[in-house]
């Protein structure tokens, strides 16, 4: 018996130490570390971006009005997969030791803000257009790094602030041409920025000195959002759903239902990753890039109007977001090669 509990210990350390090596390498490699951020922060957009028009298809097209419920089929997901990941295969290795009482004091509040905000931007869709929501998004990044400035998570500087803020105007205008309104709605994706950004904050101040991978950061995290999404659904959503007959409609259409709450995992862990290499700042801005995809699928899939008003808007927004990613990944590296030992 203690021979082969030596032999599995062995066999897990050997199949954890190439994680580790990258681990150390993008922490002692100013390179290799802006590399990683890049290609997470890439499969963040792509795959985020896919998740937004097959939740807009679920909720509206389908008619399954219920943001609480389909955010949290995808939390439930997430919580399964990542804990099957970390404690059934440990093919991810679970460095943290979070108590009971850490969890409710500081976790617990991080999983309301997410819950909140998954629920606003979901329900945001039964009212404003696809395209026109990703223009709304851009304000979320000036909230953003206010926030984390207040937090004196993030140094502030001209440029840094200059970039952020013609993200924003950018996108601004881009709204400014926007025929199709409704004031409830833009009230709901304000709240959405709002519960958004708090989130983003409290999620980089919980990741600071903790080593919480990204798996199991979503393993720990999911679990608190799941139960602000449970009650929430069952006090305002569950009723109405059973009365209409409409929890008939996932056992209909189960393979885009499952679809969607593994592409919510997906999206749950590549954000953990871009926020441990990055910043929470970083992802917010990398998401004007993605709201713009989506708009362009918008047109595609749905024949949602745009403006040249709209169109002159996204293009100071790109500038403004490359400006932004290269003063970025710039600091990254330097903290980076700052942080190696000198031989």
């Amino acid at each position: 018996m203690g021979a082969d509990a030596d032999d599995r210990a062995s066999l897990l350390n050997r199949a954890a130490s190439p994680v580790k090596k990258l681990s150390d390498a993008a922490s002692n490699n100013g390179v290799v570390r802006v590399m990683m951020a890049a290609a997470v922060a890439s499969g963040w957009m792509f795959v985020s971006s896919l998740l937004i028009l097959l939740n807009k298809h679920l909720l509206k097209d389908l008619k399954f009005g219920y943001p609480m419920t389909v955010a949290g089929m995808g939390m439930c997901t997430s919580g399964i997969f990542s804990y099957i990941l970390c404690h059934v295969t440990q093919t991810i290795e679970a460095k943290a030791v979070i108590t009971r009482s850490y969890w409710i004091k500081r976790i617990l509040p991080v999983g309301f803000f997410m819950a909140s905000t998954l629920w606003a931007g979901n329900l945001v869709y039964l009212y404003l257009s696809v395209s026109f929501i990703q223009m709304l998004k851009a304000f979320t990044p000036v909230i953003t790094m206010i926030a984390l400035f207040m937090a004196k998570l993030e140094t502030p500087t001209y440029r840094m602030i200059g970039s952020v803020v013609g993200i924003a105007l950018g996108t601004a205008l881009a709204a400014y041409g926007e025929a199709h309104n409704s004031v409830l709605g833009v009230m709901i994706m304000f709240i959405s920025e709002a519960c958004e950004a708090i989130r983003l904050v409290m999620t980089q101040l919980l990741l600071t000195g903790l080593r919480m991978g990204p798996f199991e950061g979503v393993m720990w995290m999911t679990p608190a959002c799941f139960l602000w999404l449970t009650l929430g659904a069952a006090i305002m959503e569950w009723p109405a759903m059973i009365k209409a007959g409409h929890h008939i409609i996932p056992l209909q259409h189960p393979g885009l239902f499952m679809l969607a709450a593994c592409m919510g995992f997906a999206v749950n862990v590549l954000a953990y990753a871009t926020i441990k290499l990055a910043s929470s700042l970083t992802l917010k801005v990398l998401g004007c890039v993605k709201n713009a995809v989506v708009i362009v699928a918008a047109i595609l899939l749905f024949a949602e109007e745009v403006t040249a008003t709209q169109g002159v808007g996204y293009v100071v927004s790109t500038a403004a977001f490359v400006v932004y990613t290269h003063l970025k990944m710039t600091q990254i590296a330097s903290e980076a090669t700052a942080g190696k030992p000198q031989a």
